[in-house]
């Protein structure tokens, strides 16, 4: 007889309640190194003198400036993540490798950040960056999809709707992005850095016109 691993599990745990937890344990921990090897980048300046060096207390702000941005977009992933997993309640090996390959470009984002952080006026530096938020935020899309699909049955139900918002989110770091990359093509270097204000902007007018509204207790 074919052990379904079902004997290596606690009484309190399934199968597939173990893979769902080291799925979810896994990106986690992802999430976790990434965000400390780009502090990690963060190095102090060395003075040449006692009144400092004005080149490197730049270089410094540039990396600084860069990390933030970067743990802020990080952070809205994660919490779009928890978001996602929130309700999931089977595991499912398409799910799996969707959130494979949502971390796959969240992993190379301290390293597009430590290049930016360089020379914030650098285009391809720059343009390399969005393109890495746009591959994670589309990363991030499938994952939702993968998760959604076939009426929600691994959240316990999903409405079309509600389907539509949670995609909707998980693409407007990408658009936001991806806007920042058409800019740069135009020659818009610092109208294209500032595209990132997109991402808040989205999210409320998704809120405010896709979110599904809440069922009024009582209603017919």
């Amino acid at each position: 007889m074919t052990d379904n691993g079902d004997s290596n599990v606690t009484k309190h745990e399934t199968v597939d309640e173990r893979l769902l937890n080291r799925v979810i344990f896994f990106t986690d921990a992802v999430f976790a190194i990434v965000m400390t090897l780009m502090i990690l980048d963060l190095r102090p300046p060395a003075f040449a003198s006692l009144a400092g060096n004005g080149e490197a207390l730049q270089s410094m702000a540039s990396h600084l400036f860069a990390l933030v941005m970067s743990f802020v977009v990080i952070g809205v992933f994660w919490i779009a993540h928890l978001a996602t997993t929130r309700r999931l309640r089977h595991f499912d090996w398409l799910t799996a490798v969707a959130n494979l390959v949502f971390m796959f470009p969240v992993c190379l984002i301290p390293f597009a950040t430590a290049w930016w952080g360089r020379d914030l006026n650098a285009p391809f530096p720059w343009g390399m960056y969005c393109g890495i938020m746009v591959a994670s935020s589309l990363g991030n899309l499938a994952l939702v999809l993968a998760v959604s699909r076939d009426g929600g049955r691994l959240m316990g139900g999903i409405s079309g709707r509600e389907r539509l918002y949670r995609a909707a989110r998980a693409i407007s770091p990408g658009i936001a992005f991806g806007l920042g990359i058409a800019l740069l093509f135009m020659g818009h270097l610092h109208l294209s850095q500032f595209s990132f204000v997109l991402i808040p902007v989205q999210i409320l007018l998704y809120a405010r016109f896709v979110q599904p509204k809440p069922a009024v207790a009582g209603a017919a």
